[in-house]
């Protein structure tokens, strides 16, 4: 059994992860809520004519988490709303606006984020696998790539209706959102005003890492991923298009839940290690740039 012997080969461990996990959350953007409630601390929340318009819980629990941690990204938004507004905005619309607000701002964060309490790191993950695990089973066709090749050939105008459809006011998919951007919000201020500082990943860690990596191997998909090795590109392609990606990143993300505590502590200090030297924001370019 090969073991980990420099800290080079557990960042790169970890960056596969962090790569899995990335997809993984694009894909579950398309899911139904976890059906856990969201702490949240509470704020005033400013009346503006987008809280009075979009007057739902869920979106008002985003709008409170956002003006306390981010106040100028809300302030932004509310500029936004209210011209949107302005020129007769309905509700689908201004709920595109919340979505696309705090997306990009989240890479800005990222120092923020690996020094949070590793809590909200176990929160995020354990959202993230039970949502995608949902998805593989009520709706496994949004996991596949093959579902969205249909979007190649789409007009824009037929591509906004298809979104509009999936994350609408009110949708399954808008309320997962907010809340997975509640629970990262709440990551950020915790690292933001009282960061930890981990250590680095130690040679149990590794073992522990190198356990669950062979564990993964019996999973069947990666099983049939590692078949695929050494075939055409074109025969890679091909089946990769069919495979259920959900169900991976779900066994994934379970995997990772399941290491010990200190362990889970320690990849965020090598997270840590990574934001430091600029590794991590290369990672996150590179997954998003092949999205």
């Amino acid at each position: 059994m090969a073991r980990y012997s420099s800290a080079n080969s557990s960042g790169n461990l970890f960056a596969v992860l962090v790569a899995f996990l990335a997809v993984g959350l694009f894909t579950a953007i398309v899911m139904w809520p976890s059906g856990d409630p969201i702490k949240v601390v509470n704020s005033d929340l400013p009346d503006t004519p987008l809280t009075q318009a979009l007057n739902d819980p869920e979106t008002h629990k985003y709008l409170t988490a956002l003006h306390r941690v981010k106040p100028n990204v809300a302030k932004r938004l509310n500029e936004r709303a209210d011209a949107a507004i302005a020129d007769g905005a309905g509700n689908n619309e201004l709920a595109a606006l919340i979505l696309e607000t705090y997306s990009t701002a989240v890479e800005e964060d990222v120092k923020h984020l690996v020094s949070a309490d590793v809590k909200h790191f176990d929160k995020m993950l354990q959202m993230s696998q039970r949502g995608l695990s949902t998805l593989s089973s009520k709706a496994p066709k949004y996991c596949r790539p093959a579902s969205y090749l249909q979007y190649t050939h789409m007009e824009p105008q037929e591509i906004a209706n298809e979104m509009s459809s999936l994350f609408g006011y009110g949708s399954e998919a808008y309320n997962w959102v907010l809340r997975f951007n509640v629970v990262t919000l709440e990551a950020i201020e915790s690292g933001r005003d009282n960061p930890q500082k981990y250590q680095r990943l130690n040679s149990g860690d590794q073992m522990a890492l190198q356990k669950t990596m062979m564990k993964m191997m019996n999973n069947p998909q990666v099983a049939r991923l590692m078949q695929l090795q050494g075939r055409s590109e074109e025969e890679q392609k091909r089946a990769a298009m069919t495979m259920n990606f959900c169900g991976l990143g779900s066994d994934l993300l379970a995997a990772v839940n399941g290491l010990p505590a200190d362990t889970k502590s320690r990849l965020l200090g090598e997270l840590q290690h990574q934001a430091r030297s600029g590794d991590f924001e290369r990672v996150l370019s590179t997954v998003q740039s092949r999205i």
